[in-house]
């Protein structure tokens, strides 16, 4: 009986310790990968990557409308593709499908480094089977574009871009693209 009750102490102890000493980074990581930015990419440009009408579902669910002429031509700057707009309480954003299959969110209000490291907090975690490369892409004036090219194995599965904004103030501060394989 001793055996048992030692057994359900020690049980308790480390579920106790282990709740208590949950590390910041992790509740920061949960926040960062709920942020409306990188959940909208993610429910729209990863999550509809199979077909333009699986996107255009994703998009309206997640309330995007068909873009007015002029807001979709200053999205797609003369590429062929298909825009979208969402302006709702967390922003104002645009979904761009162009006809390459290029997948883009437009960002157009938040925090140029929060906005990347709610990205990088989706990336695959070690030992997990999938790997990423990051790689700076370009740097000029207050642009920045990163890339994250990921792999299962040696097999290349998906690309994820993001252009970042310093500028301040500016109308865009970040555009995140998805490029399948």
């Amino acid at each position: 009986m001793n055996r048992v009750k030692f057994y359900i102490l020690v049980t308790l102890l480390l579920s106790t310790v282990g709740c208590k000493s949950t590390p910041e980074k992790e509740d920061e990581g949960l926040a960062l990968r709920k942020s409306t930015p990188i959940q909208l990419f993610m429910g729209t440009c990863v999550v509809g990557r199979q077909s333009s009408k699986a996107l255009e579902q994703l998009a309206n669910r997640e309330g995007f409308v068909i873009a007015p002429e002029q807001i979709a031509q200053n999205y797609l700057k003369g590429n062929a593709g298909k825009a979208w707009h969402l302006n709702n309480d967390d922003g104002d954003f645009g979904l761009v499908l162009l006809e390459n299959r290029l997948c883009s969110v437009f960002i157009h209000q938040g925090e140029p480094k929060t906005i990347q490291a709610s990205m990088e907090a989706w990336l695959p975690p070690k030992n997990s089977g999938f790997t990423y490369k990051k790689e700076l892409v370009s740097q000029s004036g207050s642009l920045t574009t990163t890339s994250y090219t990921l792999y299962q194995g040696n097999n290349f599965l998906e690309q994820w871009v993001i252009t970042v904004n310093n500028a301040k103030p500016s109308n865009l501060v970040a555009i995140m693209s998805y490029r399948g394989a």
